[in-house]
């Protein structure tokens, strides 16, 4: 009994490493220049449809949608944190590829912001090196469908991305914003490096056969049962 108490906690210890979010903080959180902690959430239960102007609470609201993909073309985006590095290509025309090959996590970024002109100020922390930004409305519809959640309906509507007045500073696995934004709202899609935290790499299942977490507990399982037996037998 003792021994299968050990597997189960193993078994959960697992499941509980996998869950982590990429996401680690939102810090000095700001609307309108006064600080305002509970105004930057980290959620593991995104909406199910993105909608303009959505509660209209002056909330900023992140989540992880789909993490460490292997990208199978050149993956386009606004903003990089150096043009010059390798797996980098500059468009020349503001734009930037990150190349196909490249392994990238993807995170969304929602500010509502209630009156016009409301202005959110945070640093974003992740677990891995930030390459870019997607805030352009006709780049962030195109990779809804590979880099989005599968559960949510990202919709199709204008003035879904970030203007010129909006700012972003990269700092290694940190993002600094300052927004500002009326109608509808503010959307963007953060790509970072290969997460450690989610381990779970490209479409393989997590605590499968296949996956790293499913050998190791099938290993232990098998090895635990055997010590279990052999002690009875000695008994």
């Amino acid at each position: 009994m003792k021994m299968l108490k050990m597997i189960s906690t193993f078994f959960l210890i697992n499941i509980a490493f996998i869950a982590n979010a990429t996401f680690v903080s939102i810090d000095d959180c700001k609307v309108n220049n006064v600080l305002s902690p509970a105004s930057c959430v980290i959620t593991n239960s995104p909406p199910a449809v993105v909608t303009p102007n959505p509660a209209d609470n002056n909330l900023l609201t992140v989540w992880d949608e789909v993490q460490n993909f292997t990208l199978t073309s050149n993956l386009t985006v606004n903003r990089v944190f150096d043009p010059a590095a390798d797996f980098v290509i500059d468009n020349g025309n503001g734009t930037f590829d990150i190349k196909s090959g490249t392994i990238v996590s993807s995170h969304y970024v929602q500010w509502d912001a209630v009156d016009s002109g409301a202005r959110i100020e945070a640093t974003l922390k992740l677990d891995s090196q930030v390459f870019g930004f997607i805030y352009s409305d006709n780049l962030l519809f195109s990779t809804d469908i590979f880099l989005g959640l599968d559960s949510i309906n990202y919709n199709d509507f204008t003035y879904r991305g970030l203007e010129s007045s909006d700012s972003i500073a990269f700092s290694g696995s940190n993002t600094s914003i300052n927004w500002y934004a009326s109608n509808p709202g503010d959307w963007a899609r953060l790509i970072t490096a290969f997460s450690p935290a989610a381990v779970q790499p490209d479409s393989t299942p997590p605590n499968t056969v296949d996956s790293p977490v499913g050998y190791s507990f099938i290993l232990f399982a098998f090895t635990a049962l055997l010590l279990n037996r052999k002690k009875r037998i000695n008994n």
